[in-house]
């Protein structure tokens, strides 16, 4: 045999363990090459991994630890999150008056309550605070000693409330513009949808309150971690 067969055939392979069917290779140490590494199934690293290049992933990516960048991040796609921090933003929703089916112009009569809008809304998260605000226009026809109520209610629960009072005097304060904007927080434990709503409770004897359904009407909802 000569030198150089047996040179060939005594050296081991002391970098990689492989075994006979190619499905998993296993590097004891750095591969110091400088050309181009296919893993064309998983690749599993136990250690650190450092990559002073591009990285480029065509399928997914699957990172049970953490991920700590240095530099800026870019995205072509969306990043969905799982998990959020307390007060973290998840979703913010903005709805108009159309979007809510709210009616032109709506008469409260003394006395009387009535449901100024209506929306199923759904969470994106099932461990999340709902802070939930509502503005439209609204005025008070009379004069005289009057009250009304406007009551914020998720699920037919009340979770907010504003109120207004006008005294029988001169100068007895102004007939709108107070009821609304409406603010609350709901604590949310689910993703089942919930019904959104407003009602106006109108104490007075006999002047009614009229609201509009205009470009001052807006919903927001902003969904935020806990």
């Amino acid at each position: 045999m000569s030198m150089s067969m047996r040179g060939l055939v005594s050296r081991r392979v002391t970098n990689r363990i492989t075994q006979m069917n190619n499905r998993l290779a296993e590097f004891a140490t750095p591969v110091m090459r400088n050309y181009d590494l296919y893993v064309y199934r998983n690749l599993v690293v136990s250690g650190n991994g450092g990559i002073k290049g591009d990285f480029t992933v065509d399928g997914d990516e699957k990172v049970d630890g953490d991920v700590k960048v240095g530099g800026n991040v870019n995205v072509d796609g969306y990043v969905l999150a799982q998990t959020f921090l307390p007060g973290q933003v998840i979703n913010v929703s903005m709805f108009s008056s159309t979007d809510l089916a709210q009616n032109a112009t709506i008469t409260v009569s003394a006395t009387d309550t009535v449901n100024i809008f209506t929306l199923s809304f759904t969470p994106k998260y099932s461990n999340s605070y709902l802070i939930i605000e509502y503005q439209t226009n609204y005025s008070l026809a009379g004069n005289g000693d009057d009250s009304a109520f406007g009551f914020l209610k998720v699920s037919g629960v009340r979770i907010s409330q504003t109120y207004q009072k006008w005294v029988n005097a001169l100068g007895g304060g102004t007939r709108s513009g107070v009821l609304f904007p409406l603010i609350g927080r709901y604590t949310n434990e689910n993703t089942t949808t919930k019904t959104i709503a407003v009602d106006l409770y109108n104490q007075t004897i006999g002047d009614p309150i009229t609201v509009a359904s205009d470009i001052s009407t807006w919903l927001k909802i902003t969904e935020i971690g806990r």
